[in-house]
């Protein structure tokens, strides 16, 4: 997106970007021959690598959307809502994950915000462990857009730390954005509606309880090990590959 007279530019990442592109790449962007259109589909496709690459995201996005079919009674998760109520659910938590992940690398990146990254990947983790033991006992019945839209705001932190390494405009920034939101849209939109069906057979079935304990316990096992693994050198379960230790930017290329 950014225009300049190096034909291609390098940026390097560490930490929770590592979710963000495969570990231990750079990430290269090809400047030559570009246009703004080309930069704006450039960013779409960006925005839907990070929500497939990003194992924070979806294992959050699942987890809170899992038990939506379900009933709460007595402060546990027994029986089923009806069709139009899981549905409603559903697209709710969906749209606030996504309007909270779109405002906040706005706000960081257009505010030219310097934030650490620990804080952020800290609190990733907390909202992962919160979805997980949601999943075995309700919480926050009712409210579930409400903390995929707080947990949004944190998730979405993660991108704006590569947008401030490319150093563009305000108009670049901008642009760069709307296609980055748009492609994160997009592909988070075909995820839930692939993953409806199954939720809403899942639901109905009788191992459904053990399938999601067991789902719950592994996400919130995750949780747990994500800013040790992050933070870490060496591979880990939670991530098998150790993170890149090479300096985060390396842009401009020298010539």
């Amino acid at each position: 997106m950014a225009r300049a007279k190096a034909k291609h530019g390098l940026f390097g990442y560490s930490g929770m970007l590592d979710n963000l592109l495969p570990i231990g790449r750079a990430l290269k962007v090809d400047l030559g021959e570009g246009s703004a259109w080309r930069g704006f589909l450039a960013m779409v496709k960006l925005g839907g690598d990070h929500i497939l690459a990003g194992t924070d995201h979806l294992l959050f996005l699942l987890i809170l959307l899992l038990p939506a079919p379900l009933a709460v009674t007595g402060r546990r998760w027994h029986g089923l809502v009806g069709a139009r109520s899981a549905l409603g659910r559903i697209g709710r938590i969906t749209l606030a994950f996504t309007a909270g992940h779109s405002v906040a690398p706005a706000v960081t990146a257009l505010g030219r915000l310097d934030t650490p990254g620990w804080p952020v990947e800290a609190f990733i983790a907390a909202s992962i462990l919160i979805g997980a033991i949601h999943a075995i006992r309700p919480l926050l019945p009712g409210k579930e857009a409400l903390v995929a839209g707080v947990s949004g705001l944190g998730h979405g932190m993660a991108f704006s730390f590569v947008l401030a390494e490319m150093h563009l405009s305000t108009g670049q920034l901008v642009t760069s954005l709307l296609g980055f939101n748009l492609g994160i849209e997009l592909v988070q939109l075909l995820l839930v509606c692939l993953a409806l069906p199954s939720l809403l057979v899942l639901a109905r079935l009788r191992v459904q309880p053990a399938l999601r304990l067991t789902g719950a316990v592994l996400t919130g096992t995750a949780a747990v090990g994500w800013p040790t693994a992050s933070a870490c050198p060496t591979p880990s379960p939670v991530r098998p590959t150790a993170p890149d230790p090479t300096p985060r930017c390396c842009w401009p290329p020298s010539r």
